[in-house]
């Protein structure tokens, strides 16, 4: 090895132990703080509202001793270092974590849901998700009855609606197909950004297509000519109101990590 390579490998080598000690270590260990930080709060919380006096050092070794308290501590410290979220994530997955090991259970789906959110969506998308969320909720409540307007929403079957796009296909016996109508609902890492987008690959929202036809007749003072069909398109995001509670550890964690 010449004294130039030496020397490259050198830099590298120093650049691989700086990047982590200075990096990789500083933020898995500031994520493991605020993911022990909830556990441990969560825990003590619990405890305070039942009146019992327990050391939380204690309570936390007696339940890492237990076959299920280990597993579920294990798993979620494994999503906290993978966690694309600095603060929030960590933060979400201590409170859930801490409520497994009160209750001495593993995860049932909903859970695994929350977890993924918290590991998969990092600080900022997790924020602008709930906001916009809760908009779609204020929106929804603004009417007397559900619209069909873009941008608007409504809540029916226990899901929070936001239409995407509403158009309207007058005369359809002119039209070949409702093939001719754009089906597509890829608009929203464009609308919306990324933290939606990355909630609809994880299931927690949905977007559909709702079509309908009504039937017209002639009516010359509203200028239409014949009697006909006209086909109504609707693209929706739905979220499901009993999906609430990830709202919730958000803003909770948010505000901890505000705090």
């Amino acid at each position: 090895m010449d004294l130039v390579s030496k020397s490259g490998y050198s830099v590298a080598n120093s650049l691989a132990k700086s990047f982590a000690s200075n990096v990789i270590e500083r933020w898995t260990r500031h994520r493991a703080e605020k993911f022990f930080i909830e556990f441990q709060n969560k825990l003590l919380a619990n405890r305070l509202e039942g009146d019992v006096q327990v050391n939380v050092s204690e309570e936390i070794e007696e339940i890492l001793s237990t076959d299920i308290g280990s597993e579920v501590v294990f798993d979620a410290y494994r999503r906290v270092s993978l966690s694309k979220s600095k603060d929030i994530g960590p933060r979400i997955i201590g409170i859930l974590t801490a409520e497994l090991c009160i209750e001495n259970r593993t995860t049932n789906d909903f859970e695994e849901l929350i977890f993924s959110v918290a590991e998969t969506l990092n600080d900022s998308e997790m924020a602008d998700s709930v906001s916009t969320i809760k908009h779609w909720l204020s929106l929804s409540k603004h009417g007397k009855c559900k619209g069909y307007l873009a941008g608007s929403a409504y809540i029916e079957d226990d899901e929070l609606k936001y239409v995407l796009d509403h158009s309207v296909i007058e005369d359809i016996s002119y039209m070949a197909n409702s093939k001719e109508v754009n089906l597509s609902t890829d608009s929203l890492y464009e609308e919306f950004g990324s933290g939606v987008q990355k909630l609809k690959s994880l299931g927690v929202l949905t977007t559909r297509i709702q079509q309908s036809t009504f039937s017209y007749h002639e009516d010359s003072e509203r200028h239409i000519d014949q009697d006909g069909t006209a086909q109504v398109t609707l693209k929706l995001v739905t979220f499901p109101l009993s999906y609430r509670r990830i709202l919730s550890l958000i803003e909770q964690a948010y505000s901890d990590a505000e705090l």
